[in-house]
C-alpha cells in the first residue's frame, strides 16, 4: 500500500508544471544571471594591468644606479611586471601626466619623489613602491654605517614566511558566496512541494484533499509517502542545479562532491519540512500560505547572502541564534565550511542542526494534520 501511495503521489506532483518551474527552472535561470552578472568579476580583477609611469631623465637619474636597477626589475617583462616605464625629460614627463598617459612621474635623488595628477589605486601603488624603496635604502645605509653588515647587500630578494594553502581545489572568493546562497535558496524552494502536499491533504483546501480524507488509508502512511515523493523530486532538482553549475557554467564545486550531495539531501528535506509546516500551521487559503512561504524563503535566502555576501557573517556575529535557526544560512555555511576548514566539525554541526529543525517541523506538521477534524465533509463541496 505504501509504495502504491508513493508512486501515484509522485506522478501527481510531477504534473504540477507551475511548481516545477519555480523549484527547478527558476534557480537555473537565476544561476545563469549570476554567472553573466558577476561570475567573472574576480578573475577579471586578478588580471593586473601594468602601471604606466614616467621617469625624469636628468643627471640624478643617470647617477642613481640602485633606483635604475629597481625600476628596471619592476618593468621587466614577465608575471611579476607591474611598471611600464617611459624615461623622458621633465617637460615631456609632465606633458604625459597632464594628458593622463601616465599615472605618475618619478624623480630620482637621495629621496626619490613622485608627482601625480590625481589620487587612485595606481598612484597609491606607486607611492607604496617608492616608500618601500626609500625605507629599504635607509635601512641598508644604517646597517653599513653601524658595521653590522658589509656593503654587499641583496635587498632585492624578499623572503616569504607564510604560505597560503587551500583545503579544497576550489578557491573561495566573494562571488562563490552568492552561488552557495543560490543553492541554499533552491533547497528552500522545495517548500513548494511540502506545501502542495499539505494542501492535498486538507479537505478545506482542495477537492483532492476531500477525496483523500475519506479514503480508507492510514494518515501516517499517506503523509510519509507524500513527503518521500516530494523529497525525491526536490533532491533530483538540486542534482540538476549542481550539474548545471559544474558542467555548463563551470562553477568549481570543489572535491567534496559526496558531502555536497549529502548536504543537498538534507537541504531538500528542510525545504519540504518548511513547506509542510507553513501549510498546516498557517490558517487561511492557498494564496495566503504561498505568499507567507515566499516571504519566509526570500528573507532566509537574503540573510544567507543571496544579495549581499557579507550579511551571512554579519548575522552570525550579531544574532548567532538567527543564523542557527535559518536553514538557508546553515546550507550556505556548510558549503563554505567545505571550502575553508580542514575538518568537518562545522559542516556536520550545521547538517545536524538542519536535520533537527526539519524533524521538529515535520513532527509538528504531522500532529496538526492528524488532529484535523471536519464536522461534515459534504459541506465542503
Amino acid at each position: 500500500m505504501f509504495w502504491h501511495l508513493f508512486k501515484y503521489r509522485l506522478k501527481s506532483l510531477l504534473r504540477n508544471r507551475s511548481t516545477l518551474f519555480w523549484t527547478m527552472v527558476f534557480p537555473l535561470v537565476l544561476a545563469t544571471l549570476f554567472h553573466f552578472a558577476f561570475g567573472h568579476l574576480t578573475s577579471e580583477a586578478e588580471k593586473f594591468q601594468v602601471i604606466k609611469t614616467a621617469v625624469v631623465d636628468d643627471p640624478q637619474h643617470k647617477t642613481d644606479y640602485n633606483l635604475r636597477e629597481i625600476l628596471k626589475t619592476a618593468a621587466a617583462p614577465g608575471p611579476d611586471q607591474f611598471l611600464d616605464l617611459t624615461v623622458v625629460s621633465e617637460s615631456e614627463a609632465l606633458a604625459l601626466l597632464e594628458r593622463d598617459l601616465v599615472a605618475g612621474v618619478i624623480y630620482a635623488g637621495e629621496l626619490p619623489k613622485l608627482t601625480v595628477k590625481k589620487r587612485g589605486l595606481e598612484q597609491s601603488i606607486l607611492k607604496a613602491f617608492l616608500d618601500d624603496y626609500i625605507q629599504t635604502g635607509q635601512t641598508a645605509r644604517r646597517l653599513v654605517v653601524t658595521g653590522r653588515v658589509g656593503q654587499h647587500l641583496d635587498f632585492g630578494r624578499r623572503l616569504e614566511f607564510t604560505d597560503q594553502i587551500y583545503f579544497s581545489r576550489a578557491r573561495p572568493d566573494t562571488n562563490t558566496a552568492f552561488f552557495h546562497a543560490l543553492i541554499a535558496m533552491a533547497c528552500l524552494y522545495s517548500s513548494f512541494w511540502g506545501l502542495r502536499n499539505t494542501l492535498h491533504l486538507q479537505a478545506d483546501q482542495s477537492v483532492l484533499g476531500i477525496r483523500r480524507q475519506v479514503a480508507p488509508t492510514q494518515k501516517a502512511a499517506v503523509v510519509l509517502s507524500d513527503m518521500l515523493a516530494a523529497l525525491l523530486i526536490s533532491f533530483g532538482e538540486i542534482l540538476v542545479l549542481l550539474a548545471y553549475l559544474k558542467f555548463i557554467l563551470r562553477f568549481n564545486l570543489g572535491t567534496e562532491i559526496g558531502l555536497i550531495l549529502l548536504l543537498s539531501l538534507a537541504g531538500s528535506f528542510s525545504g519540504v519540512a518548511v513547506g509542510s509546516f507553513i501549510g498546516t500551521v498557517v490558517s487561511g487559503g492557498e494564496n495566503l500560505k504561498i505568499s507567507i512561504m515566499i516571504i519566509v524563503n526570500m528573507i532566509a535566502s537574503v540573510l544567507a547572502g543571496l544579495t549581499w555576501a557579507q550579511v551571512k557573517e554579519l548575522v552570525r556575529s550579531k544574532i548567532p541564534l538567527l543564523a542557527y535557526l535559518n536553514p538557508a544560512a546553515l546550507i550556505a555555511d556548510s558549503l563554505y565550511a567545505l571550502f575553508v576548514y580542514d575538518t568537518y566539525n562545522r559542516f556536520f554541526l550545521n547538517i545536524g542542526i538542519l536535520c533537527l529543525i526539519s524533524l521538529v517541523l515535520s513532527f509538528i506538521s504531522f500532529l496538526f494534520l492528524r488532529r484535523e477534524r471536519y464536522a461534515s465533509i459534504y459541506s465542503l463541496f
